[in-house]
């Protein structure tokens, strides 16, 4: 297979030498979008390794994560729900070690050959000391068709006894073990026969589980964001449309996205998102055009916020040819990055 063909893939490896903190804030920053991570120091550095490998699998991510001779603790709070924006649900496999979680308000102990899922609307708290996994990174809509199916996956844990847990973990490895010789083509159609292998399994423990309230915050502002996303270019798009539109208060509103700086600000950047891609991608279109399609009236205040949010202007982007930004610097950074932007591509089908 050539190398252009084979699935897109990156890796960081923290362990004891020269670069080892370096490492081990590429392994944090790479997580980011998904958990706030921290690793305390260890007391034997050369028992210490964070291993994380990614592959992108188009509409999945894949994660193998190696942890070792250290406390590592990962959170996911209401922040980083409202933030990152990441509609996505973890189906994880644990390998070796164990992790103590908390989710929904309980906590539980994931074993070797456990089966967990989470859903990454929600918030959770995990600490481990050794923990080798495989995660499988899944748009919710390949899975239930039923939102309130897929609201009750949180905190699903099939342990290692169960058939279920025995024929997912399997598939899973065996996903793991074929991942270098998995072409970009054949990934998609590979992915949705292994959720259909999920949510045929899962099933029966998500019919029994009682189901959460539909209220819950994070779930709520997912339901907020993808209407965001989807109607970017109205023009009375603000407080009050979404008010209405959710049956929100005011109050209720500002408190959902008062950590990422308020609603009204969090409008006009993801309008700014999709001017610049519109800018790199649809040079059909003009500057004007492009401003008015995402909901701004005037083409001044908008190039104004523009260059405000972005270091330059519409035009300049126009002339960059294409492409997304990335984090400028070095290598390694923008391979993180990369990462970031395989999970919100994921996140978008």
């Amino acid at each position: 297979m050539s190398s252009a063909a084979k699935l897109p893939s990156n890796s960081v490896l923290a362990e004891a030498g020269a670069d080892c903190r370096r490492k081990s804030q590429l392994f944090a920053e790479t997580l980011d979008p998904v958990f706030g991570t921290t690793m305390a120091t260890p007391e034997k550095i050369t028992d210490f390794r964070a291993g994380l490998s990614t592959y992108f699998m188009g509409p999945a991510v894949f994660f193998v994560a190696d942890l070792l001779g250290t406390t590592y603790t990962f959170s996911r709070d209401s922040e980083r729900i409202a933030r990152s924006g990441l509609d996505l649900i973890f189906v994880q496999k644990t390998l070796e070690g164990s992790d103590v979680r908390t989710v929904n308000g309980e906590t539980m102990l994931v074993e070797a050959g456990d089966i967990s899922i989470f859903d990454l609307s929600r918030p959770m708290h995990a600490e481990t000391q050794h923990c080798r996994n495989l995660t499988l990174v899944l748009p919710r809509h390949l899975l239930f068709s039923k939102d309130v199916q897929n609201d009750a996956l949180h905190g699903l844990l099939l342990k290692r006894s169960t058939s279920s847990a025995r024929l997912i973990g399997s598939h899973l490895r065996a996903l793991f073990e074929d991942l270098a010789d998995i072409s970009q083509e054949e990934a998609p159609a590979i992915v949705t026969a292994t959720a259909n292998l999920v949510t045929n399994l899962v099933g029966p423990q998500v019919a029994d589980r009682s189901l959460p309230s539909p209220t819950v915050r994070g779930a709520v502002i997912m339901q907020i964001r993808r209407y965001i996303e989807q109607h970017i270019a109205l023009p009375d798009l603000g407080p009050d449309h979404l008010c209405k539109m959710f049956g929100l208060s005011r109050a209720s509103l500002y408190r959902l996205f008062e950590p990422i700086g308020g609603v009204t600000d969090y409008i006009r950047t993801r309008r700014l998102r999709a001017a610049f891609d519109m800018l790199a991608n649809e040079r059909h279109r003009t500057v004007g055009e492009i401003a008015y399609v995402c909901g701004f009236a005037d083409i001044s205040a908008f190039s104004r916020a523009f260059r405000h949010q972005f270091g330059m202007s519409p035009s300049e982007v126009r002339d960059m040819g294409g492409g997304m930004p990335h984090a400028r610097g070095s290598a390694d950074r923008q391979a993180a990055t990369s990462v970031h932007d395989w999970l919100r591509i994921v996140s978008a089908l």
